[in-house]
């Protein structure tokens, strides 16, 4: 659908301010100016995740949930509908715990790369729209990075 816009996180990458979780969905229209509604929640608060997108469906992965002030970075992915509104569910696990990554869509895939664990990371790793499952390393960075921002072609 891609009239539509889910937002994952409302604090993704931790740039509003603050160490704050949000475990909100937020949705708003492509095709006209207007405010997000709130149609869900993730499996849990955190920020820093990484996201990227089917024709039908939204994935959040990674991110830094703040128990009390103390970091502990996740290695979840979160899947949610774009047709309806609801609240997503924890569809499979990545490699290793981490935040701050970057996620990317293409060739039917999720695609989650760098980020930090510590320290930083240079894995690049995949997990497929077409079922639930892990992610598997499928490569390296040139260097470890976090908190870039990703693009994808198809």
């Amino acid at each position: 659908m891609k009239s539509q816009q889910l937002l994952a996180l409302s604090k993704a990458q931790d740039t509003i301010g603050g160490n704050s979780n949000s475990d909100v969905i937020d949705k708003f229209a492509f095709a006209t100016d207007g405010n997000a509604t709130d149609v869900g929640d993730m499996t849990e608060g955190r920020t820093g995740a990484a996201a990227s997108a089917s024709t039908t469906h939204g994935y959040a992965s990674c991110g830094d949930n703040y128990p009390g002030g103390g970091a502990r970075a996740r290695n979840v992915i979160d899947k949610f509908a774009f047709a309806s509104d609801g609240n997503a569910t924890d569809v499979g696990d990545l490699t290793a715990i981490k935040h701050t990554t970057t996620g990317q869509s293409g060739g039917g895939n999720g695609y989650v790369w760098g980020g930090w664990g510590p320290p930083y990371l240079n894995v690049i790793e995949k997990f497929p729209f077409s079922t639930d499952a892990n992610g598997t390393d499928v490569g390296d960075l040139t260097q470890g990075r976090r908190e870039a921002a990703g693009q994808s072609s198809e």
